[in-house]
């Protein structure tokens, strides 16, 4: 007999997360490096706001947010390789959409490294980015 498999459910970041956000920059070590993984997101993700997919009891997804300069800003993104390329880090961004409507703010940003840096994890952010709507701000 064949098990279902478990939908992901987009939950608010709560402190029980922290640990399944810090397992899946683990993960991603072509997209975090030493620093953020082992300094910048322990201390983000309990300075900021967001949202984590949840898979069973798994987080397999998150996106921080912070607001800055009249902007909803994407702290951090990141979904765990195995659940990547199934809507999740769309659904997240959607979710932070929904969450700067909330606040009253028309835009949400993110920093990422530009074109000019061929690196293919970039490049995959980069599109990824421009799937969801986003433009070259600077």
């Amino acid at each position: 007999m064949r098990s279902k498999p478990t939908s992901t459910q987009i939950q608010s970041l709560e402190e029980e997360h922290y640990s399944g956000i810090l397992t899946i920059t683990e993960g991603l070590p072509e997209w975090f490096d030493e620093t953020a993984r082992s300094k910048s997101i322990p201390i983000d993700i309990r300075h900021q706001e967001g949202f984590v997919a949840v898979s069973g009891q798994r987080v397999v997804g998150f996106v921080t947010l912070y607001v800055a300069e009249g902007q909803l800003h994407i702290g951090w993104l990141g979904v765990d390789k195995a659940f990547q390329r199934r809507g999740i880090g769309s659904r997240l961004i959607a979710a932070a959409e929904m969450k700067a409507r909330d606040l009253g703010i028309d835009e949400l940003a993110t920093y990422t490294l530009g074109d000019s840096v061929e690196y293919q994890p970039y490049e995959e952010t980069r599109h990824f980015y421009w799937k969801c709507g986003f433009s070259v701000y600077k």
